[in-house]
């Protein structure tokens, strides 16, 4: 049900005119509650253009990286290199999550080397969020703390883990803490005049937010090439002060899922695969796979931040009948989840199960990010 939900509202999000008098009446409703949540939004940006709500300060520099519109730029991946390039510079980084899709109560993890950890001790992972799990995994060492109050929290990374620097993930609408660098991302096929705000759309804040932004990332640039010049033009109009990059994603490795082993890339040229996904971007996750000249048999893709349960997994492995693929392919994020299903004593599919990793890289300005990076602590 919430997945038919979800791809109805995301077709009404997405298209220009209502196919039906029940979609009209459909929008007609969206567009009403978009109203209210523009003044909610006006409203919050008054109370700070003019002092009346002051951001909290963290005794170090805070780095927010985040976009406009729900899912699908590659936040997670930004953030990861984010952080590695601050690490390359010397910084002792810390991550500041929300933890969409997680329990609420507040937590923190960081990978040894050898076991992720919760609050410092070995627990179960059942109910925690994703995103962080995924960026404790790929940065060893980095604590990623979770939470809403996430100014309490970087005072917590500050205290306890030392840091000069914090990561903020999705930070961008978080006006209630201070940022000394703003990086917004923006994905290539982002219409040049936007889409229509939440809820009857997708977007979170108008496309003139930009103007509160240092640097201006456009995602998934290697997925729209056509449409990167005029998108960075019109970047530039609204916020010509900004720095404007543009990245790709860029497969990383490809693993077992229950083995681990990893595998050459090249496994997957030739290939006919079926694909699950549950994130924001799901076409972007099967151009990657199509790019490898993998053949896509079918997608099984859920809404983002889907919390699978034993039921998913028992449909999934039933799905896979003949013609069977040489294997499934998932995402690391999706993983995460699925991995605590299957450990318990689920069977295995009737197939192998890959897990795909994925990198954001950037495809100009590295140097010009790391020199802006660097001026943040006076180097």
């Amino acid at each position: 049900m919430w997945q038919a939900l979800h791809d109805a509202w995301w077709r009404l999000a997405t298209c220009e005119r209502p196919a039906s008098l029940l979609d009209a009446l459909a929008c007609a409703v969206l567009r009403a509650a978009a109203g209210g949540y523009r003044l909610a939004v006006a409203a919050r940006d008054l109370a700070y253009a003019c002092e009346w709500a002051k951001p909290a300060r963290l005794p170090c520099r805070v780095i927010s990286v985040g976009n406009l519109t729900v899912g699908g730029t590659g936040k997670t991946a930004c953030v990861e290199l984010v952080s590695r390039m601050l690490q390359t510079q010397g910084r002792h980084v810390a991550i500041l999550s929300r933890g969409y899709g997680g329990r609420s109560a507040p937590y923190w993890l960081r990978h040894d080397g050898a076991r992720l950890t919760v609050n410092g001790q070995s627990a179960a992972l059942d109910g925690m969020a994703d995103e962080p799990q995924l960026l404790a995994r790929r940065l060893p060492g980095v604590p990623v703390l979770v939470g809403a109050r996430r100014a309490r929290n970087g005072e917590l990374a500050c205290r306890e883990f030392a840091a000069d620097t914090v990561v903020l993930d999705d930070g961008f609408q978080h006006r209630r803490l201070h940022r000394d660098l703003d990086i917004v991302l923006v994905h290539a096929r982002t219409p040049f005049g936007g889409w229509p705000l939440l809820p009857r759309g997708p977007m979170r804040e108008p496309l003139a937010a930009l103007r509160r932004a240092q640097v201006l990332i456009i995602t998934k640039a290697d997925e729209a090439l056509e449409m990167v010049g005029a998108l960075g033009e019109r970047l530039r109009t609204l916020a010509p002060e900004a720095l404007i990059l543009s990245a790709g994603h860029a497969p990383s490795g490809l693993t077992d899922a229950f083995s681990g082993t990893p595998m050459e890339l090249s496994r997957l040229e030739g290939a006919c695969v079926g694909l699950v996904s549950s994130i924001g971007d799901p076409s972007g996750f099967e151009a990657t796979i199509r790019r490898l000249h993998a053949t896509v048999s079918w997608h099984r893709a859920l809404p983002d931040h889907h919390r699978y349960t034993a039921q998913d997994w028992t449909r999934l492995c039933a799905g896979i009948v003949a013609p069977r693929p040489a294997a499934v392919v998932t995402t690391q994020k999706d993983w995460v989840r699925l991995e605590a299903v299957v450990r318990q004593g689920a069977a295995p599919p009737p197939v192998p199960l890959w897990v795909l990793g994925v990198e954001m890289r950037l495809l100009e300005g590295h140097d010009a990010l790391a020199a802006r990076l660097a001026g943040l602590h006076g180097r």
